[in-house]
């Protein structure tokens, strides 16, 4: 049983290394299309180009992915009641959260993807921030809602992706500990939501350009972040802004329509 289970393991680490293998390459192929691209309609051509790209990638990584989720599906079952459990539940919800990604990442691509219904923004944030939890160390998480919050018409796997950018920027900005908010209330028709952290903030030039793709202040980073958060909030019908002020922190604020 434990030759078994180290057998899985082993099997895990492998795929899981050939699937950031396979994303840690994104940036080098883009660059190497960007350089294929005529002055004539370097727009037109950029964008045919992406969707390739971003086609092949996807089918790869949902190859890896799919590998990944079958040895967890074996793990589950051998692991019945064992002190597993609760870690293989969370590889579980982040090869979800994957899936979530790459449908996304689908939609940069022009593949076009939306299942609306009704959801509470509440649970969907809970959930991405247990997700998060052990990624953003010394963070304390708060969600504060109105009672009266009503739900929401939006595809639930969008919205997860959006908070999940949005909790990982977050995450990435406080790298000494601080808090990051969650807090929403209802302004008319609309539903106004705050993801605020504590975090070293961002330079007024760097705000006009956070939403444009591509555009990135990481060492490693593909600058697609929020600018799919941007795309996904428009797509809703709603809007999203930034306030943030260096050394003090970034509040994120977006208006979603309630109906």
């Amino acid at each position: 049983m434990a030759k078994d289970f180290e057998d899985l393991v082993r099997d895990l680490e492998n795929e899981n290394g050939a699937v950031y293998r396979e994303a840690a390459e994104l940036p080098q192929r883009i660059g190497t299309l960007e350089n294929q691209e005529a002055p004539s309609e370097p727009e037109t051509i950029s964008f045919n180009n992406f969707g390739l790209l971003v086609a092949g990638i996807v089918h790869d990584l949902r190859g890896g992915l799919g590998i990944i989720r079958n040895i967890v599906g074996f793990m589950e079952d051998d692991l019945v009641d064992s002190a597993y459990q609760a870690d293989l539940c969370k590889i579980s919800r982040s090869l979800d959260f994957c899936e979530l990604v790459l449908r996304n990442l689908s939609t940069l691509g022009g593949q076009d993807i939306f299942q609306p219904q009704a959801v509470k923004l509440k649970d969907i944030v809970e959930e991405v921030f247990s997700i998060l939890e052990r990624k953003l160390v010394d963070v304390t998480l708060v969600v504060e809602t109105d009672h009266n919050v009503p739900e929401i018409l939006a595809d639930e796997g969008q919205m997860k992706q959006v908070f999940m950018n949005l909790g990982k920027n977050a995450g990435e900005a406080m790298p000494d500990g601080g808090t990051l908010t969650f807090r929403t209330c209802r302004e008319g028709q609309m539903l106004r939501v705050e993801v605020s952290d504590t975090g070293c903030g961002i330079s007024p030039e760097n705000q006009q350009r956070l939403f444009h793709e591509f555009f990135t202040t990481k060492d490693r980073g593909y600058g697609l972040g929020l600018h799919i958060v941007h795309m996904i909030v428009k797509r809703h019908g709603g809007t999203i802004e930034v306030e943030s002020k260096e050394g003090k922190g970034t509040t994120f604020i977006l208006h979603l329509p309630i109906e």
